[in-house]
């Protein structure tokens, strides 16, 4: 049995839609030449995909934002590769545009079974089972191993209420398995799929580095429970923080600079320096190694001091994308985001002095 795991079309006239792999999904305009400024990279999706062929199975990656792909171009992608099962990643402000090409796929390829994931499957499974028929499963949380195991199922004919974070029909009527525990051994997971991918087109250019950059994870989660933060509040679940070791983001890291000739690295976590040791570790292990690359994070600012600053500078950091949201303390409390504006300021201030360009991001509405 075959899987396509895809991040859908998502164009309206020249304006782009990003969903897998942004914690905001939304629109923006195409840039000159029709050029995609911002295009982030689908972990969920590309962990999964790389999972299922660690396994040996067949599965390919199908990145229709990356690709610039239109519908018609797209669905005849999936039809060509003829799977048995399509994970579609969806997201809210995207949900309507990708439930019509989901249903002009299944009929299509009637035999082929469908699976949503993403936050907004997650959040709203049941009422979309009962809403859209040929949508056969919705994966909830962490999902790369229910897509394993769902496989395994459907491959064997074995009951699918043996797979934990799944929700199916069950006597006609939506049916919820039970949570999935989160991937505590983060390690354990192959790195994730990017030769299926146009692996350049993907881009943070905050930093305005230049060149080509790549996106990598060295830790999922944040400890902080912040109420408008997407993926800590639904795909986790809680405030689980948990980290890769050092020497396994750098190997990583040197695979794709020697493979790909990157020339900056984006951290994407959802919070770098939550915890000051694995931050000090991966400065080590860029040292150690002699990896002379700029690399830029995201990253509490409340969490920072001189010395981390100068060891991160030191070791290459170029840029910082600081989550401020507000300067009004009232509305951090209310936002469970409580910081410090001065200690904040102060912060932003010695960043900039030591060389590192800051990004800073608001919430307005």
């Amino acid at each position: 049995m075959k899987t396509a795991l895809a991040n859908l079309p998502w164009q309206r006239g020249e304006f782009y839609g990003v969903r897998a792999g942004s914690r905001w999904p939304f629109m923006l305009k195409t840039g000159e030449n029709k050029k995609r400024e911002y295009v982030p990279f689908p972990f969920f999706l590309a962990y999964a995909t790389s999972l299922l062929k660690k396994n040996s199975k067949k599965a390919v990656l199908v990145d229709a934002v990356a690709e610039s792909l239109d519908e018609t171009r797209f669905i005849q992608k999936i039809i060509d590769f003829s799977p048995d099962l399509i994970v579609a990643e969806t997201s809210t402000p995207s949900f309507n545009n990708d439930i019509m090409i989901l249903k002009d796929l299944s009929l299509k390829l009637p035999a082929c079974r469908i699976a949503l994931s993403g936050p907004h499957a997650d959040v709203f499974s049941h009422n979309i089972m009962q809403k859209y028929s040929f949508i056969n499963y919705v994966l909830t949380g962490e999902y790369e191993y229910t897509v394993l195991e769902l496989m395994n199922c459907l491959e064997n004919n074995n009951p699918l209420g043996d797979v934990s974070g799944l929700v199916y029909r069950k006597n006609g009527l939506p049916h919820s398995t039970p949570p999935r525990s989160l991937i505590e051994k983060l390690d354990d997971l192959p790195w994730p799929e990017r030769e299926d991918v146009p692996i350049y087109s993907y881009n943070d250019g905050f930093a305005r580095i230049g060149g080509s950059n790549v996106q990598v994870w060295s830790s999922r989660g944040c400890p902080f429970g912040c109420i408008y933060c997407l993926w800590p509040q639904v795909v986790y679940k809680n405030k689980s923080y948990r980290k890769r070791a050092a020497e396994e983001v750098l190997d990583e890291i040197e695979y794709l600079i020697k493979n790909f000739k990157f020339n900056s690295v984006n951290f994407d976590d959802d919070i770098f320096n939550a915890d000051r040791e694995h931050v000090l570790d991966i400065c080590r292990e860029f040292k150690k190694r002699k990896v002379s690359i700029p690399w830029t994070i995201m990253a509490r600012a409340d969490y920072m001091d001189q010395e981390l600053l100068e060891e991160m500078r030191s070791s290459g950091l170029h840029s910082v994308k600081y989550g401020i949201e507000s300067a009004d303390e009232g509305i951090l409390s209310a936002c469970n985001k409580r910081m410090d504006i001065a200690w904040v300021k102060d912060i932003i201030k010695i960043t900039k002095e030591l060389g590192i360009r800051v990004h800073l991001t608001f919430c307005i509405g």
